[in-house]
């Protein structure tokens, strides 16, 4: 542990040692020391790092160990997953749209009552095309006015 209430690993990651974080909670996950918030600690380190499958397993596993443990702060862990999650699939579609639902519907198996709940319906629509983002405002660019 480092100071007091926080490991070694998320001090590491707070000081942008990320690669250093990630080998110190793979320490102590491989020690047998691996409850949800080391797993957590090192998915932000992976999230960070912008190594999303990496990130979206840790997060999984952590959410997993807490549901006997109950030590995660769960609004937080749900917000950075599904972000991790969104990433993740939104690299898999770039190649194979049915590869990035089928990860964006991990969220509800994992999390049935998460936050993300409509935010994953609306993705999915994103991901095949059904729904135009918002979010893009290179759409309307080469319209002649």
């Amino acid at each position: 542990m480092g100071r007091y209430g926080m490991s070694f690993a998320k001090k590491l990651t707070e000081e942008g040692r990320y690669e250093e974080a990630i080998a110190e909670a793979t320490r102590e996950i491989d020690s047998g020391k691996g409850g949800p918030e080391i797993h957590a600690e090192r998915a932000a380190a992976y999230e960070l790092l912008e190594r999303w499958s990496d990130a979206v397993d840790d997060f999984e596993r952590a959410i997993m160990l807490d549901r006997d443990e109950h030590v995660l702060e769960l609004d937080l862990i749900d917000d950075a997953y599904f972000s991790t999650l969104l990433s993740a699939a939104r690299i898999d579609a770039e190649n194979d749209v049915d590869a990035g639902v089928a990860r964006l519907d991990r969220y509800a198996t994992l999390l049935p009552s998460g936050n993300h709940r409509k935010d994953v319906i609306d993705w999915t629509m994103r991901l095949r095309g059904e729904l135009v983002s918002t979010l893009d405002k290179t759409r309307d660019m080469d319209k002649s006015p």
